[in-house]
């Protein structure tokens, strides 16, 4: 089932990105028929079931649940790091069969290497690319800039704030120029108002790149805010319970009536 929830008879001003209009019925990700099931001490648990999910190039979708729905899971699968019991994932008509360069990921820990600085990180992230290295000098430096990180190109995480080295590993994790970047809850550990201030990079960074996003949380107005469709899994074994469409004008007034109207569906929902 498909829900969309729109604000009438206001339409986007025009330089706000259209993802879901522009993308026409291209799709970039196909999920058909997923299913996962882990073996814990020796006993079957399924974690997804028949998940059956198609993403437009430059959409921004946001996949919501109970906690041990599968959302990192169905991320997982997508970046390669696991491989589904049943079904397909693919990419551009290509099965994912393990990690790529079409795909990058950012975990809700940065993950980056202490005894590295800023730039050597997202350094890494152009490892497996053969690229002169003055070009990766400079795709680095402006993945630096692209995130607001210059002037810490030398800083180690341990000198960075938490939201800062969030943003390297956004960088590093953009630095390929993957078709499809993934977030696993990366805004989570954030207090409040660093987290907001990042869902307004995230959302610049999107709309500068227009690159297809999918990101996992557990927050309703966030998932609200950035995306172009909310994806609502049922627990577990995780099923696609709805998708709902916020067919908002971006910037979004997180006070309005109709952004109210967008997180009272996606809570109605997840309450069932």
């Amino acid at each position: 089932m498909t829900r969309t929830v729109q604000q009438r008879p206001a339409a986007p001003e025009p330089s706000a990105p259209q993802a879901v209009a522009d993308a026409g019925p291209d799709v970039i990700l196909e999920l058909e028929g997923v299913g996962k099931t882990f073996h814990v001490d020796a006993q079957p648990l399924e974690v997804l079931r028949d998940i059956d999910l198609q993403v437009r190039p430059a959409e921004f979708v946001c996949l919501v649940g109970a906690s041990g729905c599968g959302k990192s899971t169905i991320l997982r699968l997508i970046v390669g790091l696991e491989t589904p019991s049943s079904g397909r994932l693919s990419v551009a008509g290509r099965t994912i069969d393990g990690p790529g360069l079409d795909r990058g990921i950012v975990f809700q820990e940065h993950r980056l290497f202490p005894w590295l600085t800023v730039e050597q990180n997202v350094l890494l992230g152009l490892d497996a690319i053969a690229l002169p290295d003055e070009e990766k000098k400079r795709a680095v430096a402006d993945h630096i800039r692209l995130v607001g990180l210059e002037g810490f190109e030398k800083a180690f995480p341990g000198q960075l704030s938490g939201g800062m080295s969030q943003r390297a590993a956004i960088a590093r994790g953009l630095v390929a120029r993957p078709q499809i970047l993934l977030l696993d809850e990366p805004l989570g550990a954030l207090d409040a108002l660093t987290r907001t201030y990042l869902q307004e990079e995230l959302l610049r960074i999107w709309e500068q790149n227009r690159i297809t996003t999918i990101m996992v949380t557990h927050d309703v107005e966030e998932a609200v805010y950035l995306s172009d469709r909310v994806v609502v899994l049922d627990p577990r074994p995780g099923r696609i319970r709805t998708v709902i469409d916020v067919d908002l004008p971006r910037p979004r007034a997180r006070g309005s009536a109709a952004f109210a109207a967008a997180k009272d569906a996606v809570l109605s929902e997840l309450r069932h």
